[in-house]
């Protein structure tokens, strides 16, 4: 009899792992039968695009799926097949799409949501097919945040055998924003994700991340992030970056509308009296959007930096980026082109 099937499902996640499988074994067995069998189903699965450009090589490992307002990536890593989920009707929050977001699972719509249960008791009953299977939920949202570190403690493999936790070895891993060594259990203050400052208490997660509970909720942060003493003025939002972020989409949109009064005054608003740079990427024939997030083939979606902000990101990486000027000129910092 062959070794167990390990299924791990966590949110819309759900990965498949046999240890004794080979790759060409679990290519076929699994990884190109859940295809064929997800394609019986009604799901249309091609190859993902983004991966075909950029490695070429991988790209039979990587599909993507869809159904109505379901979506799925299926991915063959090592001894691993993983399948993951998300809806496009979803709130979202996450900038780069709703596949980013947490709790993807939690968002969806109640009929989007039992499809995907379908699917995940669909895939475990036919593994049973091929050997025993072994599932892991790993659903532990409901539960109180206290009760999710210790789970997490429990199950880590990183944890000192006496304390029963993982330990913070080096300083790195600990230092707060405000330069203060982090202790287990300390109160610490940051900004949560709409800028607000929010109070807590820390625990120590992985490298440099701790765990922060606040108002009953969980946090999972860096430890740069964290203060050990409360800001001067609580009441002042923490939102630089996504106050930023609005303002260039709105100066976007009065260009677009030739609004340029509006667009004056938003770009005052931004940068002064400050003249505009764009940051062009060479390996995706691209311009950086507003924030080093993302990109755009064209100016109109370009962000904008002033000089100082322009040239320490193509500073950073002289070999790839080039600093566009006002006038449309590209400058390069790589000393080969110098």
């Amino acid at each position: 009899m062959r070794k167990p099937i390990s299924v791990n499902i966590h949110d819309s996640h759900l990965g498949i792992w046999q240890d004794d499988a080979r790759d060409e074994t679990l290519r076929s067995e699994v990884y190109a039968e859940l295809i064929r069998r997800m394609r019986s189903r009604g799901w249309s699965i091609r190859r993902n695009p983004e991966v075909h450009h950029r490695h070429r090589c991988i790209s039979h490992n990587y599909r993507l799926g869809a159904r109505g307002t379901l979506r799925c990536e299926i991915e063959l890593a090592g001894r691993t097949v993983k399948v993951e989920f998300w809806s496009t009707t979803a709130k979202q929050e996450n900038r780069n799409g709703r596949r980013y977001d947490f709790n993807k699972l939690k968002r969806m719509a109640k009929l989007d949501r039992l499809r995907v249960e379908l699917e995940f008791r669909r895939i475990t009953a036919w593994l049973k097919t091929l050997a025993p299977v072994e599932v892991e939920r790993r659903d532990e949202q409901d539960l109180p945040a206290m009760q999710r570190i210790e789970k997490r403690y429990a199950e880590s493999w990183h944890k000192d055998k006496e304390l029963g936790r993982p330990v913070c070895s080096y300083d790195s891993n600990r230092r707060a924003k405000d330069g203060a060594l982090l202790e287990q259990g300390q109160t610490v203050w940051f900004a949560d994700r709409k800028g607000r400052i929010v109070r807590g208490t820390a625990y120590y997660n992985i490298n440099n991340m701790w765990w922060v509970i606040a108002g009953g909720k969980l946090f999972n942060e860096a430890c740069f992030y964290l203060l050990t003493a409360a800001p001067v003025d609580l009441r002042t939002k923490h939102n630089e970056r996504a106050r930023r972020n609005r303002l260039e989409a709105e100066l976007q949109i009065a260009v677009k509308r030739m609004d340029y009064q509006r667009a004056h005054v938003l770009k005052t608003i931004i940068f002064g009296a400050e003249q505009t740079y764009m940051i062009w990427a060479r390996d995706n024939q691209a311009y950086y959007r507003s924030q080093y997030a993302g990109y755009s083939s064209d100016t109109a979606g370009a962000g904008r930096y002033t000089r100082a902000e322009a040239e320490a990101e193509c500073r950073r990486v002289p070999h790839e980026l080039e600093m566009v000027c006002p006038d449309g000129t590209h400058v390069s910092f790589d000393r080969s082109a110098a």
